[in-house]
């Protein structure tokens, strides 16, 4: 569980109650509590946050004493009890199916009358125990996450699997990063440098901001796919259509795994010659589309296969030995005109002169 999901928890659960309690006992997990002690324990900060903006103590159970929050223990007990009871026969396939069930099971717990009180559990609480909530802050609680990342020399920083851009003049220093549910924020001591929207994708996606980045940075994105595109439409057909599809997709992100395509196909070429080393991109080509699997290592080594079960060029030579000295290899041809320039009778010179 995330930090932030904790604390979200939190702030759904007051606003259901429509109140604050006075105390909160929480386990002690990390999301919550740092280091256990009995007396003086160290919370997590966004946590002891959350307390000082809701106005409530935060005083976590001892480890290994579960009666320090027995209604809570119980509580959980009956409903989990009740909600494997009722959905025996029927297969949840989604966190939302599983959310829906356990909302009404407890909705029906609450609402049956208890044998001890004589009354439901939401009517006593309606009676008795709402008055004694505090009232609920007018300002919404702002907490989130914190993490420190490093601002790359491509302007970036990573968070959580995407890239968000920050001030070029910050470059290879360590900021501070504020992720909360729906944006993320950057931090340099107590200034804001850039507030982003979050993404939920979580595949690489770089957002960014064009005032981030320097003059010539911006020049440089301008131009280098264009000459990317126009390089690949002369290496091979099916390597511009991969460029297409990446670019389309995301220009920025995939714009140095195009370069190592690039620079990999010119070096097949120099070193088989451009029929040869064609045909063997168009099968790796072939065999990253099958797997969608589009990574310059990958292909790399696709091509080291396809030239390793290429056939040689000496392979349509036919070797003969020279039944003299079977160490010795020729060529059938060359043989052939060996034994053709031994059958032909030379003439002495001193015979010619007389």
């Amino acid at each position: 569980m995330q930090s932030r999901n904790w604390l979200g928890c939190h702030r759904r659960m007051f606003a259901f109650y429509g109140g604050v309690t006075h105390v909160l006992v929480p386990d002690c997990l990390k999301q919550g509590v740092l280091k256990c002690h009995l007396y003086d324990p160290d919370l997590n900060p966004a946590y002891a946050a959350l307390g000082i903006h809701f106005s409530t103590a935060i005083v976590p159970a001892r480890p290994g004493h579960p009666r320090d929050k027995a209604l809570v223990e119980n509580g959980v007990k009956l409903l989990m009890r009740y909600q494997r009871f009722r959905y025996r026969r029927t297969r949840l396939t989604s966190l939302a199916q599983v959310n829906q069930a356990l909302e009404e099971c407890a909705k029906r717990i609450n609402d049956r009358r208890h044998t001890r009180f004589g009354v439901s559990r939401r009517e006593r609480f309606e009676a008795l125990e709402k008055a004694a909530l505090k009232p609920l802050p007018q300002a919404e609680f702002d907490g989130g996450e914190w993490k420190e990342a490093k601002l790359h020399a491509d302007c970036y920083v990573s968070v959580e699997s995407d890239y968000y851009s920050a001030p070029h003049i910050h470059r290879h220093k360590k900021l501070r990063i504020k992720i909360t549910e729906n944006q993320v924020e950057i931090f340099l001591n107590l200034e804001r440098l850039a507030i982003h929207p979050r993404s939920r994708h979580k595949e690489g996606r770089r957002i960014k901001i064009d005032e981030h980045f320097p003059p010539n940075s911006v020049a440089y994105y301008e131009s280098t796919p264009q000459k990317l595109l126009s390089q690949s439409r002369f290496i091979h057909p099916d390597l511009n259509a991969i460029f297409v599809e990446l670019f389309n997709a995301d220009v920025y992100g995939h714009l140095r795994r195009a370069q190592g395509f690039v620079r990999t196909c010119t070096k097949e070429i120099n070193t088989a010659g451009h029929e040869a080393a064609s045909v063997r991109i168009a099968a790796a080509i072939a065999t990253m589309r099958r797997y969608n699997r589009y990574r310059v290592p990958y292909f790399h080594d696709l091509l080291a296969q396809a030239r390793k079960q290429a056939p040689s060029p000496e392979a349509d030579r036919e070797i003969v030995r020279r039944p003299g000295n079977p160490m010795l290899r020729y060529v059938a041809g060359a043989v052939q005109a060996a034994d053709a320039d031994a059958a032909v009778p030379t003439v002495n010179q001193e015979s010619l002169e007389l």
